[in-house]
């Protein structure tokens, strides 16, 4: 297939090209520029891992925004990850916000009207919800970026999938061997809070990825594990005083876990962690293998 990937240099985009890019001719779409208020606030991870995934794996890449231009080619894909990233910034820049999640979308929409789409969602679609949720789960969220994520998913057509995670992570999240939070609060000199919450390893993100290509079935699903993130197991590789917290939403209440079953079913594969101390040890390993070269 052609397929083209925004925000292919982003950290679930790159990995992405790295998946598909031996076996489809890939175009990227990124806006990686200077050109909204914003830039210097906006966690790039690390960038020179992203580059290495998709280093020769790529046809074309084109360095502008969605919502700005986009390349005169047909598809027979749309993977749409481009947008901002983070739902703590959507409260400082909703208008780039809108443009990056909604305006982008309408333009490619219009650019490619006949072309299914991959649509990555977002978890803050639900708001905040206690417990494990379906994706009947009503949608509302008290948070710029969730709104967002909802407008866009109307945007979406009977041909597509809008895939719903909540924190994926792994390596090229962060500039270190952990996500971006974290490492924020290592360079702030400030406690070491691990929220406890429902999670997915982009390893196991990618898989999801390659059952849906390889048994197309339009529609809306949640991706996360049962199980949830735990200062023990990161204690036990990276030897560091974290201390676990119970995950809150942007209100203030407890937030729960997705339901996975429904995409687990639908395209009949398992993941292939089964704890989040085996993932937090392969993405150390990739972590000491890269920081090696």
């Amino acid at each position: 297939m052609r397929i083209l990937i925004t925000g292919g240099l982003g950290f679930i985009g790159s990995h992405l090209v790295n998946m598909l890019g031996d076996k489809h001719e890939i175009d990227i779409v990124d806006g990686f520029s200077h050109d909204y208020e914003g830039h210097k606030y906006i966690h790039r991870g690390n960038l020179r891992y992203r580059l290495s995934l998709i280093n020769n794996k790529y046809m074309s890449y084109y360095r502008y925004h969605a919502f700005i231009k986009l390349p005169l080619q047909q598809y027979d894909l749309v993977i749409n990850c481009g947008a901002l990233s983070e739902a703590i910034l959507s409260q400082h820049f909703p208008e780039f916000t809108n443009k990056s999640i909604i305006d982008s979308l309408k333009c490619l929409k219009k650019f490619y009207p006949s072309t299914p789409f991959l649509h990555i969602s977002s978890s803050m679609v639900y708001g905040t919800w206690e417990g494990l949720i379906n994706e009947q789960y009503s949608l509302g969220s008290d948070n710029p970026y969730g709104l967002s994520k909802i407008k866009a998913e109307t945007l979406c057509g009977k041909k597509d999938v809008i895939l719903r995670p909540i924190h994926v992570y792994g390596m090229g999240d962060g500039k270190f061997s952990i996500w971006m939070n974290l490492e924020r609060q290592i360079k702030a000199k400030k406690p070491l809070l691990l929220e406890a919450a429902s999670c997915i390893y982009i390893d196991d993100f990618k898989l999801a990825i390659k059952n849906i290509l390889d048994n197309w079935q339009s529609g809306i699903y949640n991706i996360s594990y049962d199980f949830i993130r735990s200062a023990d197991a990161i204690k036990s590789i990276y030897p560091e005083p974290f201390v676990a917290q119970e995950k809150l939403g942007p209100s203030g209440k407890p937030r729960g876990s997705l339901d996975s079953s429904k995409l687990l079913h639908t395209f009949n594969f398992n993941f292939k962690y089964k704890d989040y101390e085996s993932t937090i040890r392969d993405y150390y390993k990739k972590y000491e293998d890269f920081r090696k070269k």
